[in-house]
């Protein structure tokens, strides 16, 4: 099912950039990241992460919907957007380890690690802080 899933996103990925008129190389650059990479996410080896969700969206007005779930409109400008998370809006540090997290697995998976064992730990104050935000 998941390996199914990223090859129907490469697709239509592929589908939306050969109607954008643009090549990989030149899709690759928007996102930062090396044509190899590219191409194995238009391939289906691997799933485009939120960097490349977020752009797709924002700058493109590509619907993620579309996209992931193969339904409505490729393109749906604004729809999305209020669901997706706007990189701009964080720290330098932030941006800056969400690219890392993007390009080298093992920051990604260290970096879950940490987050998943800090949430176990701290599972009743954060519980309480996330009552308090949604109450606001």
């Amino acid at each position: 099912m998941k390996q199914e899933l990223k090859k129907e996103v490469g697709k239509r990925l592929r589908q939306f950039r050969e109607k954008a008129g643009l090549t990989q190389r030149r899709m690759a650059s928007h996102f930062d990241i090396g044509h190899a990479n590219y191409s194995r996410i238009e391939r289906g080896e691997i799933f485009p992460g939120i960097y490349v969700l977020n752009i797709l969206n924002r700058e493109f007005d590509l619907s993620l919907h579309w996209l992931v779930c193969g339904q409505g409109e490729m393109y749906a400008p604004g729809s999305d957007k209020n669901d997706c998370i706007d990189i701009r809006e964080y720290s330098q540090d932030v941006k800056e380890l969400i690219q890392y997290m993007e390009k080298v697995p093992m920051i990604k998976h260290a970096v879950l690690s940490f987050f998943m064992e800090y949430k176990m730990k701290n599972e009743g104050i954060l519980k309480k802080i996330l009552d308090r935000v949604e109450e606001q």
